[in-house]
């Protein structure tokens, strides 16, 4: 398993690969509060005391007010949400000018290569005239997210499931879960490809909507998909709140929002739908946290691929 420090790794290749609009290195206390004032800049990235994959000797040493950075980057006074306890898991001393280690180069170029792959692989699908649309996912999928994918691949020649790999809290679904199951969708849908991306996990709601529009755009994506409660937890926002800050913050992005309203199960229709593509109103929504429960105990779920379950299961 990947020790917690890793993701500081990663966030510095990701910071020298320019994927963050708003910042190139580690930053302070001047630059933070420049994202505390404006929402779309998404959230800043911050490297805590003592990672192991820096040397400290030249840093200046900064304090973070814990309930101020938990008000205006989560937007909740409550320091028990798990974003604050992530990115305040090592204290709320923070550091700059730090200089990474010679020993963790070819760690970091592999980071590094993560990126610069991508960005070939999205400039020669473009080059051969695709309309490509990335997607985030975070979940092994169910039948909601499948409409959600055929809805994506009406308007668009390629789907790209681009999901974030890196250290999650604890109950999500791992990388290698996560990556066995988007393969098993690659296969399923033709014009689907599966391009996981190494990063951090903010659990910011909204903000992070806008910081992962910014990253899908420096990758060189024209269109991003942005759907319910996307990288939201603990039910703490709500469900189409960065889907209304995409459309108000479209015209400071060259990079394109796709929204929907989710994918539902219709009685009536007896299918899968787009809620605002079925006029009817009694539309049962397929919860991510009950498919997780199935899989725990190796049940099916009646809402979800039973092939993919068993593969699921015989990896579990």
């Amino acid at each position: 398993m990947m020790n917690d420090e890793e993701e500081y790794l990663i966030s510095y290749a990701n910071l020298k690969s320019e994927l963050f609009t708003y910042q190139d290195n580690f930053i302070g206390p001047d630059d933070i509060k420049k994202f505390y004032r404006n929402i779309f800049m998404g959230v800043p990235i911050c490297l805590p005391c003592g990672i192991k994959f820096f040397d400290y000797s030249q840093s200046k040493f900064f304090k973070i007010d814990k309930l101020e950075f938990s008000k205006k980057i989560f937007g909740t006074n409550k320091l028990s949400y798990i974003g604050n306890k992530k990115f305040f898991r090592y204290g709320n001393l923070f550091a700059t000018n730090a200089v990474l280690k010679k020993k963790y180069i070819n760690r970091y170029k592999s980071y590094l290569l993560n990126v610069k792959n991508i960005r070939k692989k999205i400039l020669s699908l473009k080059n051969k005239n695709k309309k490509i649309c990335a997607m985030q996912i975070r979940n092994a999928p169910h039948y909601g997210h499948e409409v959600v994918f055929k809805y994506i691949l009406k308007k668009f020649d390629i789907l790209i499931l681009n999901p974030i790999f890196g250290i999650k809290k604890k109950n999500d679904f791992s990388d290698r879960l996560i990556s066995m199951s988007l393969k098993f969708i690659e296969k399923k849908y033709n014009r689907t490809k599966f391009l996981p991306l190494w990063s951090s996990f903010h659990y910011a709601g909204p903000r992070e909507a806008m910081h992962h529009l910014s990253m899908r755009e420096n990758l060189g994506f024209d269109y991003f998909y942005i759907g319910r409660d996307h990288a939201g937890a603990q039910n703490l926002y709500n469900s189409t709140e960065a889907i209304r800050l995409a459309v108000k913050n479209k015209k400071r992005f060259k990079i394109n929002s796709i929204t929907s309203k989710g994918g539902y199960f219709c009685p009536k229709c007896k299918d899968y739908v787009i809620k605002s593509e079925c006029q009817h109103n009694k539309l049962i929504n397929i919860s991510g946290t009950e498919f997780r429960s199935h899989l725990k105990k190796k049940l099916i779920y009646s809402h979800s691929d039973i092939k993919l379950q068993k593969i699921i299961y015989n990896y579990l």
